[in-house]
């Protein structure tokens, strides 16, 4: 599967494809933190994001495997300032998601590699990730690639709501 996969810098023409993946990305965030309770005006959020994204690459790195003509992977990594720290520009996965059915062949490091590609280009050496604290799943795959702990968030709600 992975030799069928080609992996290239977002377009416009993406954005529908691209918006449905990390849409059903951020649903699957909601099944493993309640916190993450997605917002009935997400989709549209997520498309105004993209055609703002894919044309300024200086905020991001937008990433898409495909199959053929079918986007099956997004990646999606916003370039961070460091004012105080070097290196000065922390690449922060916000976004990954792989179709279901193409899953467990490769497509997640093959993704990884190519953005990690995106980043040498620019000189960028810091990639770090973000994901919701319970998702094993994700903490697992990052750390068999070598991603170590780097801050920690915690929150504190007062809206009533538990967690």
């Amino acid at each position: 599967m992975v030799d069928e996969v080609k992996v290239r810098k977002a377009k416009l023409e993406d954005v529908e494809s691209i918006a449905d993946l990390l849409y059903r990305q951020k649903k699957l965030n909601e099944e493993f933190d309640t916190n993450f309770e997605v917002s009935a005006k997400a989709r549209d959020r997520i498309v105004s994001g993209l055609k703002e994204s894919i044309p300024d690459s200086k905020s991001c790195i937008l990433l898409v495997g495909t199959v053929g003509h079918r986007v099956v992977s997004v990646i999606k990594a916003d370039l961070r300032e460091r004012k105080f720290y070097d290196p000065p520009v922390d690449v922060r996965i916000t976004d990954f998601y792989i179709l279901p059915e193409v899953r467990r062949r490769g497509i997640g490091g093959l993704m990884i590699s190519k953005l990690r590609e995106e980043m040498q280009k620019e000189d960028l050496t810091l990639l770090t990730v973000e994901y919701p604290a319970f998702n094993v799943i994700a903490k697992n795959f990052y750390e068999k690639l070598g991603f170590t702990p780097n801050i920690t968030i915690l929150r504190h709600r007062d809206d009533g709501k538990k967690k």
